[in-house]
């Protein structure tokens, strides 16, 4: 169920969000530790149970299955149902360090405290066990739902002990549960009684409790979530805040993992058929088509408390999303995700070029409006010139059909005229014939509302504040072949010409563009003339 609920901040997490705002996110701080090589893991590596001293029964699994399929299905209303994992409301009791500890050398060591049962003592009790060097995986359900989960986990572990600079002990397994009668689970002492309810899943040092899900992608995403808390909330990671840890584990959880091929994780979902059940994409976009927007900073001022919506967990994953595979972003986000507490993630938190951080907001904002299955990231992303002013001279500029938004450099005051205009062809599309269009658009397709190849702008605001979140500031106005315009507040402005963000790879051509001020007629923010 959607919620509305206000959201509240621990002191903890505004002193986080206050230094990340201020600082936001630059390059600086310290060389990365070096990483430790680790051996590369097979994902048909998996030792299954053999005979069970009391055999499996797939008919009780098989009634248990259809008993959560059925309260899965009472849940759903458009889609399935998604994960509303752990709130822990002591997430944030540690108290703020004055000053952070020192660096240990080297990656930090994963030693949890894991409670293990032989697999011969989980058969006895009826249970399917399967087994990879570091996971244990104890479930009721069909193993041709489960098989392939450990070699999957194996293959994700890796990544996370280099991203996070993390060492996994070879001698160490940790331990997950996938149920489908939790009933089961229970009796047989395997689902703790002082561990708090969950909908859908829950971790507590090295082991994760999980139910089943109603799609096998949702099921792999499921496990994967966890497993990344699992790895990566080692110590006083734990008390990071909430959104920063949810959204990491949302982003690596997010995969791609066909037959044969090897998986794919930390990836911008495709054609939505091959995530069943997952639709952060849809939430987003319900939310910003209805005019709903979360700040660059909302992230880190929500407490763990107020973190346990589906809308929650959707911006927590496309923050991570857009600061991770960003060219400028990114760098600083891979040396962040290492910090180790709390006085350490404020550490790596300062030093912010305000170069860097000029255009942090604006962009956040553009990729939460743009935001689609398939977005093509590097032809998307935003390019930027310096800012300057626009001057009585006209100016020129070309706009390519292969990119998102592209800044013209032009400055303009609020309430100042432009007056736009554009010629030339490009090409969109190839099927029978090539989709050629000039700047006032075909109709063989609609973007957004608007023709297919038509010329649009958009007023971007330099140094804008991280609390922003009005959609005005993401209004995009037609322009076609002519248009005068008004800025609506100090902004430069940005133009593209109009596909689908998940077809900009096979364009080609461009647009010439002449931008000029105009004195003395009205002029709108819509076109004057086309």
């Amino acid at each position: 169920m959607r919620s509305d609920r206000s959201h509240t901040a621990s002191p903890l997490v505004l002193k986080l969000a206050l230094v990340v705002v201020l600082c936001l996110m630059g390059c600086g701080g310290e060389k990365p530790s070096e990483k430790p090589s680790h051996a590369a893991y097979s994902p048909t590596g998996i030792q299954k149970s053999g005979e069970t001293t009391q055999p499996f029964s797939d008919k009780s699994s098989g009634r248990a299955a259809r008993q959560r399929a059925e309260e899965i299905a009472a849940n759903l209303v458009d889609e399935p149902e998604m994960v509303v994992l752990e709130a822990d409301p002591n997430a944030f009791a540690s108290e703020m360090k004055s000053t952070p500890p020192p660096r240990p050398a080297g990656p930090e060591l994963a030693a949890l405290d894991t409670p293990r049962r032989t697999n011969a003592e989980l058969e006895a009790l009826g249970f399917r066990v399967l087994s990879s060097p570091h996971i244990q995986l104890v479930t009721d359900l069909p193993l041709a739902d489960v098989e392939t989960l450990p070699g999957l986990g194996e293959l994700l572990l890796q990544r996370l002990q280099a991203d996070f600079d993390i060492l996994w002990p070879n001698d160490q397994q940790m331990v997950g549960y996938i149920m489908a009668d939790t009933g089961r689970f229970r009796e047989a002492g395997l689902l703790p009684e002082d561990l708090p309810g969950f909908l859908h899943g829950r971790h507590r040092g090295g082991e994760f409790w999980m139910k089943m899900q109603a799609t096998p992608y949702y099921l792999r995403h499921l496990f994967l979530h966890e497993l990344t808390h699992v790895v990566t909330l080692i110590n006083e990671r734990e008390d990071l805040p909430v959104g920063f840890k949810e959204g990491f584990a949302e982003w690596y959880a997010t995969h791609y993992a066909p037959p044969g091929e090897k998986p794919l994780f930390a990836i911008l979902p495709g054609d939505p058929a091959n995530f069943s059940g997952w639709g952060r994409i849809s939430l987003i976009r319900e939310d910003t088509e209805g005019e709903v927007f979360r700040s660059f900073d909302d992230l880190l001022q929500i407490d763990a408390i107020d973190f346990s919506t589906n809308d929650d967990y959707a911006w927590a994953w496309l923050w991570i999303q857009f600061c991770s595979q960003h060219p400028t972003y990114g760098p600083f986000f891979a040396n962040l995700r290492q910090s180790r507490n709390p006085a350490d993630f404020l550490e790596r938190s300062e030093g912010l070029d305000p170069e860097i951080r000029r255009w942090l907001s604006s962009e956040w904002l553009r990729f939460a409006a743009d935001v689609t299955y398939g977005y093509e990231v590097p032809p998307a992303q935003v390019k930027h010139l310096p800012p300057r002013p626009l001057g009585t001279m006209p100016q020129d500029v070309l706009v390519e059909a292969r990119g998102g938004w592209q800044s013209t450099g032009l400055l303009v005051p609020a309430g100042a005229k432009v007056r736009i205009r554009a010629k030339g062809q490009v090409e969109l599309n190839r099927t029978t014939r090539p989709w050629m269009s000039q700047p006032q658009g075909i109709s063989i397709d609609f973007a957004g509302g608007e023709r297919l190849g038509k010329l649009l702008a958009w007023w971007a605001v330099p140094d804008l504040s991280p609390m922003a979140k009005d959609p005005e500031l993401v209004q995009v106005f037609p322009v076609g072949q002519t248009a005068t315009l008004t800025a609506p507040r100090d902004a430069v402005l940005y133009l593209r010409i109009n596909d689908h963000f998940s077809g900009l790879g096979n364009n080609s051509g461009q647009y010439e563009v002449t931008v000029e001020a105009v004195s003395g007629e009205a002029a709108s923010s819509a076109p004057a003339t086309e």
